[in-house]
C-alpha cells in the first residue's frame, strides 16, 4: 500500500518527532497541566486499594459501587497505580507513546484511503496540533479512543480488500474494547459498514457481518454489562449519567455546557430553591439517582420547548467552533489552531467532494455525534474522536493548495 521505502521511512519519522515533542510538552507543562484523572482517579484508588470500582459523586454521597464511566481507562489507571503510585507522570509518558502510535496508524489510513501525500500530512497535522501535543497529559480516555479508533479502521480497512471473517471478528473485538474506553464506540461497526456499503454495495454478505461484527462487540461488552446488573438490578449496558448529562445542560439557568458563562461548574450556580428540589429527590443508588436528573431535564424541555431549541442551536455551534464557557477559551492556542484546522478541513471537504464515499465514514460520524451531543451537552473534548477525519480532510485541503500553488509557479 505504500509508494515506497522512503515514504515508510517518512512517515516513521513524522510519528517519532510527534513522539519527542509530545515528551518536551510533558517535562516543561507538567506543573501547569496536570488537574488529576477527575473521577477516573477516585475510582482507580479504590480499585488499586481493593475496594471496587467505587465512586462518591465527587463528595456529594456515600461511596459505592458505580457505572458513572465506561470503565477501561479507570482499569488501567488502577493498574498503573499498583506499580508505580498515585503520580501520574509516568501515564502522561505513557499517552506519549499511545499517541505516536496513532499518529503513524492514521499516517497509514490516510495513505490507503487517499494516497502517500495527504497520509505524510495527515500525520503531520496530528504530530504539530497543539490540542494533541498537550493530549498525554489530560487523564482521561480519549487518548486511548484515538489509538483504538485508528487501529478499528485499519482493520476494517483490510476487511473491505478482502472481505474475510476474521477481519469482521477483529473490528468487533476492537470495537468493543473502545467501547468500553467511550462509549461512543457502539456506533462504529454501523458507521463502518454504511461505508462499506456506500463504497460497494448492500449485500447479504456485508449485513451477516454487520451483525457478527455487532455480536462479537456486545460479548466483549457483556461481562461488565452484567456486573451492572448485579450491582444495580437495572439494564446499564456500560455507564450511567447519560441522563445526568442531558439534565446538566437543559434546566434554568443552562448554557448548554458544563459551566456558566462564568467558567464555573454549572452545577454551583443553580437558583437555590431548584437545587433544594432536585437534590431532595437524589437518593438511592446511582441509576435511581439518574432517573431524578431524567425527570428535571424532561421537565424544564416540557415547559420550555423554545429554550431547549435554542440551547440545541448553541450546542451545535459550541461543538464546532469554540465554547466561550471553557476555561481555556481566552487562550489563542485553544481557538486559533482549530479556526485554522477547519478552514483546511472545509476546503478538503469541497474539493474531495467527488469522493465523499470514501470520506462517508467521516461525515456520518460528524453527523451522528453532533445531533447527540447538541441535543445534550457539549464539552470540547467530545470532539476529540472526531479530529482524525477533520486532520484527514484538511490534510486533503493542504495538499491541493500546496500542489496548485506550484503548478502556479510553474505555470
Amino acid at each position: 500500500m505504500f509508494e515506497s521505502k522512503q515514504h515508510r521511512r517518512l512517515l516513521f519519522l513524522i510519528a517519532s518527532g510527534s513522539v519527542v515533542i509530545r515528551l518536551i510538552a510533558v517535562v516543561l507543562f507538567r506543573f501547569d497541566m496536570d488537574e488529576g484523572a477527575f473521577e477516573f482517579e477516585h475510582i482507580a484508588q479504590n480499585l488499586a486499594a481493593g475496594n471496587g470500582f467505587w465512586f462518591n459523586g465527587y463528595g456529594d454521597f456515600p461511596e459505592g459501587p458505580t457505572a458513572w464511566e465506561a470503565p477501561l481507562y479507570a482499569f488501567i489507571l488502577a493498574g498503573y497505580m499498583l506499580l508505580f503510585g498515585n503520580n501520574l507522570i509516568g501515564m502522561a509518558f505513557i499517552q506519549t507513546m499511545i499517541a505516536g502510535l496513532t499518529c503513524w496508524g492514521l499516517g497509514v489510513y490516510a495513505t490507503w484511503l487517499v494516497g502517500p501525500a495527504v497520509g505524510l500530512l495527515t500525520a503531520s497535522v496530528f504530530a504539530l496540533y497543539p490540542e494533541m501535543i498537550f493530549m498525554p497529559l489530560k487523564y482521561v480516555a480519549e487518548p486511548w479512543l484515538l489509538a483504538e479508533l485508528i487501529l478499528f479502521l485499519l482493520i476494517g480497512f483490510k476487511y473491505f480488500q478482502t472481505e474475510k471473517v476474521r477481519y469482521v471478528i477483529l473490528c468487533g473485538l476492537i470495537a468493543g474494547i473502545a467501547a468500553l474506553t467511550k462509549e461512543s464506540a457502539l456506533i462504529f461497526p454501523l458507521v463502518l459498514m454504511v461505508w462499506m456499503a456506500l463504497k460497494k454495495r448492500l449485500t447479504s454478505k456485508i449485513i451477516r457481518d454487520t451483525v457478527l461484527m455487532v455480536v462479537v462487540m456486545l460479548a466483549v461488552i457483556a461481562p461488565w454489562t452484567i456486573r451492572n446488573y448485579k450491582v444495580f438490578d437495572e439494564f446499564v449496558l456500560i455507564r450511567t449519567n447519560f441522563w445526568t448529562n442531558l439534565w446538566r445542560g437543559n434546566h434554568p439557568g443552562a448554557t448548554g455546557c458544563a459551566r456558566g458563562f462564568d467558567k464555573e461548574l454549572i452545577d454551583f450556580s443553580l437558583d437555590p430553591d431548584y437545587s433544594a428540589r432536585l437534590h431532595a429527590e437524589l437518593h438511592g443508588n446511582e441509576v435511581q439517582r439518574e432517573q431524578a436528573h431524567k425527570k428535571f431535564a424532561f421537565e424544564f424541555i416540557r415547559q420550555n420547548p423554545g429554550k431547549y431549541v435554542n440551547l440545541s442551536l448553541r450546542r451545535f455551534i459550541y461543538f464546532w467552533t469554540v465554547d466561550p464557557t471553557h476555561p481555556m477559551s481566552g487562550n489563542i492556542l485553544y481557538w486559533l489552531p482549530w479556526i485554522f484546522l477547519s478552514i483546511f478541513a472545509l476546503v478538503g471537504g469541497i474539493i474531495t467532494r467527488h469522493r465523499w464515499k470514501d470520506f462517508s465514514f467521516w461525515y456520518l460520524l460528524f453527523a451522528i455525534m453532533t445531533v447527540v451531543y447538541s441535543l445534550m451537552l457539549v464539552l470540547p473534548r467530545y470532539r476529540i474522536p472526531l479530529l482524525p477525519g477533520v486532520m484527514l480532510l484538511a490534510a486533503a485541503g493542504l495538499h491541493w493548495l500546496l500542489t496548485r500553488n506550484r503548478e502556479t509557479r510553474d505555470a
